[in-house]
């Protein structure tokens, strides 16, 4: 059996190794792809492929002789052509509950970092300016202050839980989930307008698809109080960005703070840099020893899985797949 990692940035593959210890005659080839050509000639004789950061487009599908699974180390597969994959007979898999803790806690650290506008105080003391009546923004306390979750999966649900402990209500807006189970998790449900004009903090929570892609606009940042934050942990093209970098600029909402963006690694002199009032992290919301072996080793053991003939565990496209392979 051949598996192709195509990319990764992890210390080393033993997690995937052990992942995939069982299969027999293993011949695990890092591949270190990094454009659409590399892919292909990698990939045209693999029966597994594991994926961190390359686009895997209906291009490189294609040229895929016998492959029967795709997997990506962590949850959103939004850098696989599902659709492709799909007609094909090949299954998507992903590994996305790696992150125990790591985003809920990342997520709260932000929020409390812009309560108490710890990046900004740490800035002025480096830049000689001390006192807390030298920043721009007010201090509110976050006793008594509203959340506002769009999407509320595990990890929004995570957070809402741990956010109990600081006194801050929680709001939702989830088209798949109830009133009620959202009601049983902490979080008032409500439209995605209300959610933006209530509250104190917008955390992004939802997976990026073609319909979840700038869902947050100038429309909705427009509702947003002048002193509320956006919070993202999730995907950056949620945002339109340039929406979002207008108000930022404006001040017409007080700041953010930002673990993804729309294009990874964000550029120096991007917009976003030059703002004292956006706190950014490089897409590591997720990093923590623990997770990454667990993002390995789940990511590789779904592979494993569909390669011993058996059904995977986290697989986005399963049923789909399974009627093509009738067909």
């Amino acid at each position: 059996m051949k598996v192709v990692v195509a990319d990764y940035e992890f210390p080393n593959l033993n997690p995937d190794k052990e992942a995939l210890k069982d299969l027999a005659g293993l011949e695990l080839v890092d591949a270190k792809c990094t454009n659409e050509d590399e892919l292909i000639a990698a990939c045209a004789d693999t029966d597994g492929l594991l994926n961190q950061y390359n686009y895997i487009t209906p291009r490189v599908i294609d040229s895929m002789k016998k492959c029967k699974v795709i997997s990506t180390y962590g949850i959103g597969v939004d850098k696989i052509n599902v659709e492709a994959a799909t007609k094909k007979g090949i299954y998507v898999c992903n590994s996305p509950e790696y992150n125990e803790y790591e985003v809920c806690d990342h997520t709260i650290m932000l929020i409390l970092a812009l309560s108490r506008q710890m990046v900004q105080l740490d800035r002025a003391i480096h830049n000689g300016v001390y006192g807390v009546m030298k920043i721009d923004n007010r201090l509110y306390r976050p006793y008594g202050q509203t959340v506002g979750f769009v999407g509320f999966g595990r990890i929004a649900k995570q957070i809402a839980e741990k956010l109990k402990m600081f006194g801050m209500k929680s709001i939702c807006y989830d088209p798949f989930q109830s009133a009620e189970q959202c009601a049983a998790a902490g979080a008032e449900k409500m439209e995605l307008d209300d959610v933006m004009k209530q509250a104190d903090f917008v955390s992004i929570n939802v997976s990026l698809t073609d319909k979840t892609r700038h869902m947050i606009g100038a429309h909705e940042i427009g509702l947003m109080k002048p002193t509320a934050y956006i919070v993202n942990c999730g995907r950056g093209a949620i945002i339109d960005e340039s929406a979002m970098v207008k108000a930022l600029q404006e001040k017409r909402i007080y700041g953010a703070a930002l673990d993804t963006f729309e294009v990874e690694p964000i550029k120096p002199g991007h917009p976003l840099l030059a703002l004292d009032n956006v706190i950014t992290t490089p897409h590591s919301a997720w990093n923590t020893q623990e997770s990454m072996y667990s993002m390995q080793y789940v990511a590789a053991r779904q592979v494993a899985l569909v390669l011993q003939g058996q059904k995977p565990v986290h697989c986005v496209n399963y049923d789909a797949v399974q009627e093509v392979l009738k067909g």
